[in-house]
């Protein structure tokens, strides 16, 4: 019963930073899953369910003070979707030790790009006078996205979500707004959208492959949807670059004890 009761005040707190920071959550709820015993299959399949519920939550928030660029999600979430579909219902043909070095490296690339700074990785990428770039008008923000690049990249981040169980925003976050020029603020809210629609696609994918086990899914869904409604209120108010810093550090932890259990 303890155990239980400090698993769901981990989701808690899991879901409530991710959030403030515009991803499903995925990257915490797996690795919290794996070490309270669940199989890798059977977290990846509960962790997007729960991810859902998270967007839903944290969508609701975002919206009403209009943080969610319809357009660009909408945009660009199709081809997402369609990879996490393909991802999540393919993932048991890969061994899980792979997976879990692949899951390693996801978080490490996404950690590093987290503290990169932003001025230098947009210059190389953004230019509203080339072909391919989409001059987007959302409020008072003006910011040109890269479609030639941004499309590849989301396909490859919904395929990683699908396979690993995440819902994608660990990749979709620094590119929109490393990548895509989009500002920090809108990608978060967007994010927070698409994320529950990539885990949508990646969770059919393995619960036609049979890896859901839906009672521990619809409470932890429970936990996190109010750990989201808490996460996205204080995430208007707080600095996102400090706290995309802060959440880099925690990826690094992270992918250090996933190392320490795949060497075992």
């Amino acid at each position: 019963m303890i155990e239980s009761v400090f698993m769901y005040l981990i989701f808690f707190i899991a879901a409530g930073i991710s959030s403030m920071i515009g991803i499903g959550g995925g990257v915490l709820y797996v690795p919290i899953l794996l070490a309270f015993g669940f199989p890798f299959y059977q977290a990846a399949a509960i962790s997007l369910f729960i991810i859902m519920a998270l967007s839903l939550s944290a969508t609701l928030v975002y919206y009403r003070v209009q943080l969610v660029d319809w357009k660009l999600a909408l945009t660009i979430e199709p081809l997402i979707a369609i990879t996490a579909l393909i991802g999540g219902y393919y993932s048991s043909f890969i061994p899980i030790k792979e997976l879990q070095i692949l899951f390693i490296l996801v978080l490490i690339v996404s950690g590093y790009f987290m503290i990169k700074p932003i001025k230098e990785i947009q210059d190389k990428f953004i230019n509203e006078k080339k072909w391919g770039y989409w001059l987007i008008k959302f409020g008072e923000d003006e910011y040109s996205v890269n479609l030639l690049l941004g499309l590849p990249i989301t396909a490859l981040a919904g395929l990683m979500a699908g396979l690993l169980g995440i819902g994608g925003g660990i990749i979709e976050v620094p590119l929109m707004v490393l990548l895509l020029g989009v500002p920090m603020k809108i990608a978060v809210g967007t994010s927070c959208f698409m994320v529950g629609i990539t885990a949508l696609f990646g969770f059919w994918g393995h619960f036609f492959a049979g890896h859901f086990e839906p009672k521990m899914a619809l409470i932890l869904a429970l936990v996190v949807f109010v750990g989201a409604q808490a996460g996205s209120r204080i995430s208007i108010k707080v600095d996102k670059i400090l706290l995309k810093k802060i959440y880099a550090i925690f990826l690094f932890l992270i992918s250090a004890w996933m190392m320490v259990n795949v060497v075992k």
